[in-house]
């Protein structure tokens, strides 16, 4: 199911805008590049040298962190000490790649360490009192936490009630009162300095006190955690400038390379037969961390973080084949739990929010069908269970409602809630869930002006495609890695002239088309627009344009987002 779409096209950088671009060695000619970089606040020639030239020497000191020091000291004497240090993480890819950085630092300091990775079905997200309990059983005299604990007050002072020190780790917003921790490492507590903060993710800030640790240690820095840092820092979405650009970058190049067994099982099994190439943001988005993902939406992330820990190639393997078969799985639920959501709302609706329910299915799964139902509708997106007495839910929103500021005027009546303006969850009492959503909808103010908006697609600049040569491409690539605030370029063409067309895949769900331009051919790709009508002449599109290496061999082709026939 598809819906039209408006697109819009950026406005042009001002009359008489130059960058120097020589130096990149591309010979792309014309206003296209500046415009490129112009449309992501590259605005200067000093812009220009950070946003290509940035490398390991332009990591950022980790002590510029709050509480690093206080972090560092209790995690080194645990060290000498011989203590064992439980690691608590969080079940996504951002919490489990962070969990194995941790783990692996501590390790090759001579450390004991040993994981806790909650269940999403029975624990929730979160330090829980059950995990401290399990840890104290351990022998845990201090728990460091990944990705959470700024907000576990009562588990932080249970904690340190049974004699265990505890260390966090984070990079959300703190909502309640500081936690009684030895050290909160988190980039929003304290006063920063513009010049030297950062949106790091959960992985990011557990990469920075891996960095911390080895240099206090005397080591060299952990060039080779980059990658488990970089796709963390990916998955969850964080603003790729600064040194989150720097870390994912080094990080991919390091993925391509790495010497971790869990790492490039993963790669060789997340990549098509015959493709090769350096990792991009877009194949860890849609390949890598979805598998990794895979087990945790089904329940149990334990799989995940064992082929990030482990250090034997034949467990690897295997576990790689095991992450692969979880996400054929998780696919084939989520298409069902898709078709169960589309029963249950009309496309056409007035409504200003889309809430589904889906008992009966993961609640791993619920997260993203909320983004599904809000790139469909352009609305935002709600689902939810009811189970036990609560309706647990995720959520997905557009720029119009920002969820973390509505959902906060309901604090006192959740029983757990966390996020931020796009994305969220929540638990409260079935009871109260018809008041949370009509609240919703009143915040959500659909169509203020009383017009319905349609979902939009934002372009950089209309082209020819008779513009688009080899050294295009090439520009484009040396502009990775994409992501929030670095998105990848889209451009607009009107009046494409198709060669031919066809669908692919199952039901003809996927649309391929070739152009002619000139005498020369550009192939493309459409993901699930083989039901669009073309009629049979030319065609506006809207697309990206992609690059593969498939058996050695470079390929170039057009990605493309929406198609339709031509309105000029």
């Amino acid at each position: 199911m598809t819906l039209d779409r408006e697109w819009q096209v950026s406005e042009p950088p001002p009359p008489g805008f130059r960058l120097e671009l020589g130096f990149l060695g591309f010979g792309v000619r014309g206003p296209l590049p500046a415009r490129l970089l112009w449309n992501r606040g590259v605005r200067s020639d000093s812009d220009v040298a950070e946003y290509f030239s940035s490398g390991l020497e332009d990591f950022l000191d980790p002590g510029n962190l709050p509480d690093m020091d206080k972090a560092v000291d209790r995690i080194g004497r645990a060290i000498k000490n011989g203590e064992t240090i439980g690691v608590f993480g969080d079940f996504d890819v951002d919490g489990l790649t962070g969990t194995a950085i941790v783990l692996r630092i501590i390790r090759s300091m001579g450390g004991q360490a040993i994981p806790y990775i909650p269940n999403r079905e029975t624990d929730g997200h979160g330090l829980s009192i059950q995990a401290t309990d399990s840890f104290s059983g351990a022998g845990v005299t201090l728990i460091v936490t990944v990705d959470t604990g700024s907000t576990a007050v009562e588990e932080i002072k249970y904690a340190k009630s049974i004699g265990i020190d505890t260390v966090v780790t984070d990079h959300h917003l703190i909502e309640t009162k500081r936690p009684d921790a030895v050290a909160i490492v988190n980039p929003h507590l304290g006063e920063s300095d513009s010049d030297q903060s950062v949106d790091y993710s959960g992985a990011g800030v557990a990469f920075k006190l891996a960095q911390a640790l080895s240099r206090a240690d005397g080591g060299d820095f952990p060039e080779y955690l980059l990658p488990l840092a970089a796709l963390g820092t990916i998955a969850d979405i964080v603003p790729l400038v600064s040194e989150n650009r720097t870390l994912v970058r080094e990080g991919l190049r390091m993925l391509g390379q790495t010497d971790l067994p869990g790492l490039r099982a993963l790669l060789d099994i997340s990549r098509s037969p015959g493709a090769s190439g350096r990792p991009t943001a877009e194949f860890i988005s849609f390949y890598f961390a979805p598998r990794l993902n895979a087990p945790g939406r089904m329940g149990d992330a334990e799989p995940s973080l064992q082929i990030l820990s482990t250090d034997d190639e034949s467990e690897a393997r295997v576990l790689a084949e095991r992450l692969d078969a979880d996400n054929n799985k998780r696919r084939s639920l989520s298409e069902k739990t898709w078709e169960h959501a589309l029963t249950q709302f009309d496309v056409e609706s007035d409504d200003p929010i889309v809430a589904v329910n889906c008992d009966g299915f993961p609640m791993g799964l619920l997260g993203p069908l909320a983004g599904r139902l809000n790139e469909l509708t352009g609305k935002p997106g709600i689902a939810y269970q009811l189970v036990d007495g609560f309706a647990r839910a995720s959520c997905r929103s557009n720029n119009v409602l920002d969820l973390h500021a509505t959902l906060s005027t309901h604090a006192d009546k959740f029983d757990r809630f966390g996020g931020h303006a796009r994305a969220a969850g929540f638990s409260i009492k079935n009871e109260l869930l018809p008041e949370l959503l009509d609240d919703l909808r009143k915040h959500a103010a659909w169509g203020a002006l009383g017009a319905r908006t349609l979902p939009v697609l934002n372009a950089d600049a209309e082209v020819s495609l008779e513009d688009l040569t080899v050294s295009t491409w090439n520009f484009v690539a040396s502009m990775e890695p994409f992501g929030e605030a670095n998105r990848e370029p889209v451009l607009v063409t009107y009046g494409a002239i198709p060669l031919d067309v066809r669908t692919v895949g199952v039901g003809g769900k996927h649309l391929k088309i070739s152009f002619d331009v000139g005498g020369r051919r550009i192939d493309s790709i459409g993901f699930g627009l083989g039901d669009r009508p073309l009629g049979s002449g030319a065609v506006d599109i809207i697309y990206q344009l992609r690059t593969e290496v498939w058996r050695g061999k470079t390929r170039h082709q057009l990605g493309i987002r929406d198609i339709r026939p031509t309105k000029r």
